[in-house]
């Protein structure tokens, strides 16, 4: 009996060396294959596997002005719209990148249904992939949490923040993530920041934002000092200066933007956490009582220097548009923020187009008579660390008071960073506004800031990726038998436990189990 076992214990322990060996001969041929294949004239190679293009798509003109490439696998619809300076889309392939990290009906924003095992399972895969390997540093976004799976390899990390920093681990605020929250939610809220204080104490990665709010929100809640750079969204300064022009066809201005969760009244809206999807309606955002005022002053005065349409009236294909560019063919657009920051407000801003804006004084009044800006938090996660800003209220209180204490750091408020935004006090205002703006002015005003800002950026990045490429350490160490002691050697972090496949997890609402 006791030779039996024996027997079976040397088998067991000859293939799992096996598998060691194997796995250690991937990523040996992988960085082979990554020396042949070479990146051109890139001096930098960064990798993307985020689920949404807009974060790394927006960056894609300024990174090549720099000579940084940029290799991306994005699981999204959007990954169509944005293409590297070679003319290739941002998508990942179904079946040159089978195995990489997909949404996999939304459980990829967390790697549920088991997230230790997916990190291992995609530490392996991308351990054996040649591009990967050729690349320097790693951008995480959307959600900014997956840099998790990146922790065990010698790479630059770039946390970008586009929203908040609990999305995809403690964002119970999220309907159609709700239903995937794992009881363990708060612990891995926990080591989620505990790899942010980690990766923030390399000099060859970054924390950083492209909005103040996530900075500001991410230092509140970590204790980790968030660089902010605002996201480019642009043409390069050629186009700017010789093409781009504002030369409208008509005189609508257009509501924006595409999603203004103008459809739920106040009655649909909790006082604490996002109103059921179920309760959306299927009017025009323009029916919201928000524009009551507006609509009684317009047919009073039969006044057609205002005369505001929605998406669908200015895009007949359910609100679908081609380019941004297209916006340009109105006088202007009005945005109400349903965020503290948004991809399209970037696009907007760098095609010049001039914008309405309702005045921080304004939109308090409206979060109190409406409810508005409820998506601007997507959990209450514990705060960590309190080193920072200690005079601010939490940012996921509901209440006006709070909001308004937030809401200076919103992009639309940045007027050092966005000036020439028209900002109105009341309908009346915005009417008058109308009346009185030279918008072509208004729009030469933006593209020639923009002119200037991408300069500005530029230079930003150029130091970032310098002071990255200074700092990052080439290892001798690279290969590993396990995850394990590749997360313990890079950044002394504890081992994962992993779950048996078989384990069954019910999501409620879903049915699955």
């Amino acid at each position: 009996m006791r030779r039996a076992l024996a027997c079976v214990l040397v088998v067991v322990l000859v293939v799992v060396a096996h598998r060691a060996r194997g796995a250690l001969r991937g990523r040996t041929a992988a960085r082979t294959t990554a020396r042949r294949w070479g990146r051109g004239n890139a001096t930098t190679l960064v990798w993307t596997t985020d689920l949404h293009a807009g974060p790394v798509g927006c960056e894609v003109s300024m990174f090549s002005s720099l000579g940084v490439d940029v290799e991306a696998k994005v699981d999204f619809e959007n990954c169509k719209h944005f293409h590297t300076r070679d003319g290739a889309d941002l998508c990942a392939s179904r079946w040159k990148d089978a195995g990489g990290l997909r949404r996999d009906g939304d459980l990829g924003y967390s790697l549920d249904p088991r997230p230790n095992n997916t990190r291992k399972r995609l530490y392996e895969h991308y351990g054996e992939d040649a591009r990967f390997a050729a690349s320097d540093v790693v951008f995480c976004s959307h959600p900014a949490a997956n840099c998790e799976i990146y922790l065990p390899f010698d790479k630059s990390i770039l946390v970008y923040l586009s929203t908040r920093l609990e999305f995809g681990r403690h964002d119970e605020y999220v309907w159609w993530r709700r239903p995937l929250m794992r009881p363990d939610a708060r612990d891995r809220w926990r080591d989620w920041v505990r790899d942010v204080q980690t990766i923030a104490r390399s000099k060859s990665n970054l924390i950083a934002a492209n909005n103040l709010y996530d900075v500001k929100y991410t230092e509140y809640f970590t204790g980790v000092e968030t660089k902010y750079i605002p996201s480019w969204c642009g043409e390069d300064p050629d186009f700017m200066s010789h093409q781009l022009r504002y030369e409208p066809q008509r005189l609508e201005i257009v509501l924006t933007p595409y999603r203004l969760n103008l459809e739920f009244s106040r009655e649909d809206v909790p006082e604490k956490g996002w109103p059921s999807h179920r309760h959306k309606s299927r009017e025009s955002p323009l029916r919201h009582k928000l524009f009551d005022d507006l609509h009684a002053l317009t047919r009073t005065k039969g006044d057609d220097n205002f005369k505001i349409i929605d998406m669908k009236s200015a895009f007949p294909r359910n609100g679908k548009f081609k380019s941004v560019h297209d916006f340009r063919n109105f006088r202007a657009v009005v945005l109400i923020p349903y965020q503290a920051s948004t991809m399209f407000f970037f696009q907007l801003y760098r095609a010049g187009v001039p914008m309405f804006v309702p005045s921080k004084q304004l939109l308090v009044k409206w979060v109190k008579e409406h409810r508005l800006l409820w998506e601007v938090s997507y959990g209450d996660p514990e705060r960590l660390n309190d080193s920072m800003h200690p005079n601010l209220p939490n940012p996921n209180n509901f209440d006006a008071e709070s909001r308004e204490k937030w809401m200076e750091f919103y992009d639309v408020y940045q007027t050092d960073i966005f000036p020439h935004i028209l900002y109105f006090d009341d309908w009346k205002h915005a009417i008058e506004l109308a009346k009185t703006t030279d918008f072509k002015e208004v729009s030469a005003n933006m593209n020639r800031h923009n002119m200037n800002e991408f300069y500005r950026i530029q230079g930003v990045w150029r130091d970032i990726f310098a002071t990255m490429a200074s700092n990052r350490r080439k290892s001798r160490m690279d290969d590993f038998a396990n995850i394990n002691d590749a997360l313990a050697y890079r950044y002394n972090l504890p081992p994962l436990t992993f779950e048996e496949e078989s384990t069954r997890f019910t999501f409620p609402h879903l049915g699955w189990g």
